[in-house]
């Protein structure tokens, strides 16, 4: 008999971005047989949430949420990534330079959830580091 089970199969991805640039992450998700999930027929939505480290003596708020669920969620304020989804497995999440522009360099940390007929699954985690910006607004006129 076994005297014990383990049904977090989320994996550790660690991201590093740039603040006040554009964030764009392509993902394909498979099923265990390597067969990409149709993302769209079979209506999957996604959470994304971005927030201080829970050690962190940071003067940053407790909770940073920088997420969206895709479709048929209300989107709440502070929630400000989106998702692109297809049938053949890619979801791409992103958030515009004025969204990243508003969160302060650092480490964080995420998680990524995705939802198929209401089971709610953790597929990814692990850290989220904004390296600061050094250009800001600058124009060049040729």
């Amino acid at each position: 008999m076994a005297s014990s089970v383990n049904l977090d199969t989320s994996e550790r991805l660690n991201i590093t971005c740039k603040r006040g640039d554009s964030f764009n992450l392509t993902l394909t998700l498979k099923n265990s047989s390597g067969t990409a999930l149709p993302l769209v027929t079979d209506g999957y939505d996604f959470l994304m949430q971005v927030r201080t480290l829970k050690n962190s003596r940071s003067t940053q708020p407790s909770e940073l949420k920088i997420g969206s669920a895709s479709r048929g969620r209300a989107q709440e304020d502070g929630l400000n990534f989106t998702f692109t989804a297809d049938d053949s497995g890619n979801l791409t999440i992103s958030a515009t330079p004025g969204v990243m522009s508003s969160v302060d360099a650092g480490t964080y940390e995420y998680d990524l959830q995705q939802e198929v007929n209401g089971v709610i699954t953790t597929i990814l985690f692990g850290s989220f580091k904004v390296n600061d910006e050094i250009s800001v607004d600058i124009t060049i006129h040729l």
